[in-house]
């Protein structure tokens, strides 16, 4: 007999964040579509931080760059879209503590992906918290951790 049950649940994975589309069907593209963050000032390379010499170059100062940045933001970030439109929401930064989590590249420039950050649901799902924007934070691991150690003590769920 097959098992009808999601994969991640007869897997005993973490249920997923729902697909981009999904997401904007549910929440609004005004409540999921928040804008890339840019760590470098116009004029300047996105990926190696020298100002951009050719006129007719826009964001990289070479095809290298421009490659070296759409690999990294697109096939190795690692995770899912929507959870990223979280991160980008709130810059990269843990809510509870202020630390920066974007990634530094061997340049020293920060790219718009993560580096240890971690989405949370102020309410849990477990408790009927859902994915909409405003049940989602991010955190480092650590302010991470001690959310979940202060909710299995008093059940407060505040952002």
């Amino acid at each position: 007999m097959f098992d009808k049950r999601p994969y991640w649940e007869r897997h005993d994975l973490r249920r997923p964040f729902p697909p981009l589309y999904k997401a904007v069907e549910m929440f609004g593209t005004e409540n999921v579509y928040f804008e890339q963050p840019k760590y470098v000032a116009g004029g300047y390379c996105k990926w190696c931080g020298k100002k951009i010499e050719n006129k007719r170059r826009k964001e990289f100062c070479s095809n290298e760059c421009s490659q070296a940045f759409g690999i990294a933001t697109v096939w190795q970030r690692g995770r899912d879209p929507y959870s990223l439109r979280i991160l980008y929401r709130d810059n990269f930064t843990c809510q509870d503590c202020g630390v920066f989590l974007a990634y530094e590249n061997e340049h020293g420039v920060h790219i718009p992906i993560d580096n240890g950050a971690e989405v949370h649901h102020i309410k849990p799902v477990s408790e009927g918290g859902g994915d909409e924007p405003t049940n989602l934070v991010t955190l480092c691991a650590s302010c991470h951790k001690e959310r979940h150690k202060r909710m299995k003590g008093d059940k407060q769920y505040e952002r």
